[in-house]
C-alpha cells in the first residue's frame, strides 16, 4: 500500500542545512518543466491547500532558488522529496545552481533512491541534445540506473492514450527513456484532471511504483567520481587556454600582432573541435545498440555481463530469453572499424538503426528467417524481422544502408545463438558460413564447458577460441580461393 506524510501549512518547506536521513527522491529538469508541482502532486496537496514546493505563475522564472525537501512515504518505507533549482537552461549550466545540487546530494547521507527527471511534454525538441549532455556530464552515467522520465503538462489524450504520446516522442526523447531503462511516467495535470480524480491518482501511483521497485541507490561517492572527472576535463582546458596564450605572446612579440591573432584562433578551433568531438561521444552512449532482459531492463550491449539472460527470440506471442555465456570481445580498439548502419522503420512508424560491424561480418535474420551479412542487405528490398513491441516479429523493409567508422565494439554470445538488439532479430554469430544450426554445433565445446566454468574473458584481446575459429574459417577461404 501506497502511504505519503505532508507538513503542515505553517511549515514551509525545510531548507537543506542538515544531513538528510533517509533515502533521497531528487526532482531535476530545466526551470518551468513542473519539478515542484510533481512534488507537490506527490506529496497529495491540493489546490486549495498550502503548497509545500512553491510554485512559479511564470514557467520561464525559476521559484527554486535552493533545495528544499519534505517527508514522503511509499509503503512503510520513509523518503525524503527534494526539489532543485532548475538546471540544463543553456549550454554552460549555471555553475552556482550545480553547486547547489552537488551540496544537495553530497547531504544525502543514505543515498538517492530515483532521480526524477522532469521533462515538458510539449517541448520534444533537438534542445534536449544539451539537456541530455547536462545529465550525462553532471550526474554521470551510472545515475541512468536509478533515473526515470516523468512527462509533465501533458494533454488529455496524451495522458489517458499513453502507447500514442510514446509514438509520438523524438529520437533523442526515446533513446533518453531507453537509457533509463525504458522508466518513465506522467505527472498528471492537474487542469485537465484535478486531484481526487482516478486518471490523476492512477498516475501517481504508477510513478511510485516504479520508484519502489528500483534496485540499489545512487550514492555520493559516484557524484564524487564524475566531479573527479569535471574537474580533470577543466584542468586540461584551462592548460590549453595557458598554452595558447604563451604561443600568442611570442609569436606577436616576433611576428606581430596580426599573425598571433590569426594562429590564436586556429589553435583554438582545434581545441573546440575536440572538445566538440568528445561531447558527441557522450551523447552516443545513448546511440549504443539497447537489448531487453528477462527483468524488464533496456541496458546497452556494453553493460551485458556474462550470467546475464537477454531477449532472444519471440515465437508464438511468448518472449524467450536466453544466457549469455561467452563475452568475445569489449572495448576499444588500436584502430578505427567499419560498421554498416541499418536504418529501418518500425511497425509503430518510429525510424530506428542498428550498427554492425562489416570487418567481423555479422548476420541479421531476414523474412524467411534465414541469415544475410548486414552488409549485404538491399535498402527498398530486404525485409528484416524486426518486434512490433507486442510480442511479435514483423518482416519490415531496409530503409537505407550507410558505413561508419568507430573504434570500439561489444561481441558476446547468447546460449540460443540470437538476440534482439534495437528490436531487431541478429545473429550472435559473424565470420562464419551462414548457417545457424552449423555454428550452434561449432560453439558446443565452449557452451558446454561454460556451463560448469563459467567464463570471466571481457576484454579488447579476442577469446582464444574464437580467435581459433576465425583463423581456421579465414585460411580455409583462402585455401578455397587460391
Amino acid at each position: 500500500m501506497l502511504k505519503w506524510l505532508w507538513k503542515s501549512p505553517s511549515d514551509k518547506e525545510r531548507p537543506l542545512t542538515t544531513e538528510i536521513n533517509s533515502p533521497v527522491i531528487l526532482l531535476v529538469g530545466k526551470t518551468g518543466a513542473g519539478k515542484s508541482t510533481l512534488g507537490n502532486h506527490l506529496l497529495r496537496i491540493s489546490e486549495d491547500k498550502t503548497f509545500v514546493f512553491e510554485v512559479s505563475e511564470n514557467k520561464f522564472e525559476s521559484c527554486t532558488n535552493q533545495s528544499s525537501y519534505a517527508v514522503y512515504k511509499i509503503g512503510n518505507k520513509e523518503y525524503n522529496i527534494i526539489d532543485t533549482p532548475g538546471v540544463f537552461d543553456t549550454d554552460r549550466p549555471n555553475e552556482e545552481i550545480m553547486t547547489e545540487i552537488a551540496r544537495t546530494v553530497q547531504k544525502c547521507a543514505h543515498g538517492i533512491k530515483a532521480i526524477l527527471f522532469v521533462l515538458e511534454a510539449k517541448r520534444l525538441t533537438d534542445e534536449q541534445i544539451n539537456v541530455i549532455n547536462g545529465i550525462i556530464t553532471f550526474f554521470g552515467e551510472k545515475a541512468f540506473l536509478y533515473m526515470i522520465t516523468v512527462f509533465s503538462f501533458c494533454d488529455k489524450k496524451e495522458t489517458t492514450n499513453t502507447k500514442n504520446f510514446e509514438m509520438s516522442w523524438n529520437d533523442k526523447v526515446r533513446m533518453l527513456v531507453n537509457r533509463m531503462g525504458n522508466r518513465w511516467a506522467i505527472s498528471p495535470n492537474s487542469d485537465i484532471f484535478p486531484p481526487g480524480q482516478q486518471i490523476h491518482k492512477e498516475c501517481l501511483k504508477n510513478l511510485e511504483n516504479i520508484i519502489y521497485n528500483l534496485n540499489g541507490i545512487y550514492t555520493n561517492e559516484l557524484l564524487e567520481e564524475t566531479r573527479k572527472k569535471q574537474e580533470e576535463l577543466a584542468r586540461i582546458a584551462r592548460e590549453k587556454q595557458e598554452k595558447r596564450q604563451r604561443e600568442y605572446d611570442e609569436i606577436k612579440r616576433k611576428e606581430g600582432k596580426a599573425i598571433a591573432e590569426a594562429e590564436y584562433s586556429k589553435k583554438k578551433a582545434e581545441d573546440d573541435e575536440i572538445v566538440r568531438i568528445e561531447n558527441e561521444k557522450q551523447l552516443k552512449i545513448l546511440e549504443n545498440k539497447l537489448v531487453k532482459l528477462e527483468t524488464g531492463r533496456i541496458i546497452r550491449m556494453s553493460e551485458l555481463q556474462v550470467g546475464d539472460r537477454v531477449l532472444s527470440n519471440i515465437r508464438n506471442g511468448i518472449e524467450e530469453f536466453s544466457d549469455v555465456y561467452l563475452i568475445a570481445h569489449i572495448g576499444k580498439l588500436d584502430y578505427e572499424e567499419k560498421f554498416t548502419k541499418i536504418s529501418f522503420t518500425k511497425p509503430n512508424g518510429y525510424k530506428d538503426q542498428l550498427r554492425l560491424t562489416t570487418t567481423h561480418s555479422h548476420y541479421v535474420f531476414i523474412e524467411n528467417l534465414s541469415i544475410m551479412f548486414a552488409k549485404d542487405l538491399h535498402p527498398g528490398k530486404t525485409k528484416i524481422l524486426v518486434s512490433d513491441g507486442n510480442n511479435k516479429l514483423v518482416p519490415v523493409i531496409v530503409d537505407d544502408i550507410t558505413n561508419e567508422w568507430h573504434d570500439e565494439y561489444i561481441s558476446f554470445y547468447t546460449r540460443a545463438g540470437s538476440v534482439i538488439a534495437e528490436g531487431v532479430l541478429s545473429s550472435c554469430y559473424d565470420d562464419c558460413p551462414p548457417s545457424q544450426s552449423l555454428m550452434y554445433l561449432v560453439f558446443l565445446p565452449v557452451r558446454w564447458w561454460t556451463f560448469f566454468k563459467p567464463s570471466t574473458h571481457r576484454e579488447s584481446r579476442l577469446h582464444p577460441y574464437v580467435q581459433f575459429l576465425e583463423t581456421a574459417y579465414f585460411s580455409f577461404i583462402n585455401l578455397f580461393v587460391q
